[in-house]
Parts: C-alpha cells; structure tokens; sequence
C-alpha cells in the first residue's frame, strides 16, 4: 500500500484560514441566504435556477412572465430552467420548526412533552 494514509484523501480547504476568522457566524449567514432576494422575505416553496440563485415559487415565476433573466445575475432564464430546491426547502422546514418550539408557550412545550410520554410504553 505504498504511499496511501490510513487517514484517506487530504482535501484542500476553499477558503484560507485568514477568510475562515473573518467569516461571520452560520446564524448570520443562514439568515441572509434565506431571503428571496425578489420580495426580501424568508423563501416560501424555494427554487433554483440554472444559475444557481434561489427565489420563492411565485416571485420568479411572476419575474418570468415579464423578463427571461435572472433577478441575480441577469443570466438567461425561462421558467424550464428552474427546479425545486428540495435542499433549501428542508433547511428551511427545520427552522420554522426551530422558530415555532422556540415560541411556543409553557402549556405547549407541557403538552407536546406529555404527548411524547403518552406514547412510549412502560411494561415492566
């Protein structure tokens, strides 16, 4: 096995350890990356372009109708260049998740905890 690391391939980083430092916490880039860069909103039913921008169903499918460009980078675009974005969609089913248990009020948390106990089964 000459020559090969029992600790498999070494894979060099995309980013410098100066860029690392500077990089801003994942909260804060998470929350910037879910905005529909159209309407300025968190994206509802996200999809990806050809280009790889991501937009809420409706903002760019309306953007189509008048325009075949991307709102991003002005790169050619029709609406059968455009995908669900399954990746962001989940992401993004998990933080409203996330936000909803976060807000949810003492009686919720009792309840949604009972219902856990409820059922599980004790047989001795």
């Amino acid at each position: 096995m000459g020559g090969e690391s029992s600790m498999g391939a070494l894979v060099p980083s995309l980013y410098s350890e100066a860029t690392t430092s500077k990089m801003p916490p994942p909260t804060e880039e998470l929350d910037k990356d879910i905005l529909c860069p159209i309407c300025m909103q968190i994206i509802k039913d996200a999809f990806l372009t050809s280009c790889g921008h991501s937009f809420c169903y409706m903002c760019i499918t309306t953007h189509l109708r008048n325009k075949n460009d991307c709102p991003c980078c002005s790169h050619y675009l029709t609406s059968n260049l455009i995908f669900p974005n399954f990746l962001l969609n989940k992401i993004l089913e998990r933080n409203y998740a996330r936000q909803a248990a976060k807000n949810a009020s003492p009686y919720e948390h009792l309840r949604q905890a009972l219902q856990q106990v409820s059922c599980c089964s004790f047989d001795g």
